[in-house]
């Protein structure tokens, strides 16, 4: 039964160490993106962990920026997007970043020092929004962030009356995602 214990309890203490240290604990103090609105050049070399979802991608030569519409992080460092954003920021690095990694609608969470203020045009909005020179970057993949822990994609779906994982034949619903598919019952059908 030790053997057991010590087991889970290991396996559990890896899954938590995949996150960067950097990534997964704030920094004191810990500025929001909602804390430095007109004030970014008095926080001007300050550290911050932010995160969100990408907008956008440019690499220049000189580097590369990324576009990121920030949520808030849990306590992991892992973005909400389920919660309201303050919105967004800039990310640069003198690194070559690539579009085809760190596509559009990933969730990322970023480390570094607040570097400057620039303007950005989203759609014909003109926009001030704080830079931070990234020391650290963390892409979350799909697995890490989804929702419900017992789904796992097709066939399969979780119960949430508390039965456990069962196949869709035998139950009228099942789960994509967030969303829920309602079989259409025999007399709709014909």
């Amino acid at each position: 039964m030790k053997i057991l214990v010590s087991t889970v309890m290991l396996l559990i203490l890896t899954a938590c160490s995949n996150v960067p240290v950097a990534i997964k604990n704030a920094p004191s103090p810990d500025l929001q993106l909602a804390q430095l609105s007109g004030k970014v050049n008095a926080h001007q070399g300050e550290k911050v962990r932010w995160g969100g979802q990408i907008v956008k991608v440019e690499n220049t030569d000189n580097g590369s920026t990324l576009h990121i519409a920030q949520f808030p992080l849990n306590s992991f460092g892992r973005p909400n997007i389920e919660a309201d954003s303050d919105g967004r920021f800039l990310a640069q690095t003198n690194e070559f970043i690539d579009p085809y990694i760190y596509k559009e609608d990933t969730r990322v969470t970023v480390t570094g020092l607040i570097s400057k203020q620039d303007t950005i045009t989203v759609d014909k909005k003109t926009m001030t929004v704080p830079v931070v020179q990234i020391s650290d970057i963390y892409r979350w993949t799909v697995s890490s962030y989804e929702g419900d822990p017992y789904w796992r994609g097709y066939p399969y779906y979780y119960d949430h009356f508390g039965y456990g994982v069962s196949y869709p034949r035998s139950r009228s619903h099942w789960h994509y995602g967030c969303l829920l598919y309602t079989s259409p019952s025999p007399r709709d059908r014909g």
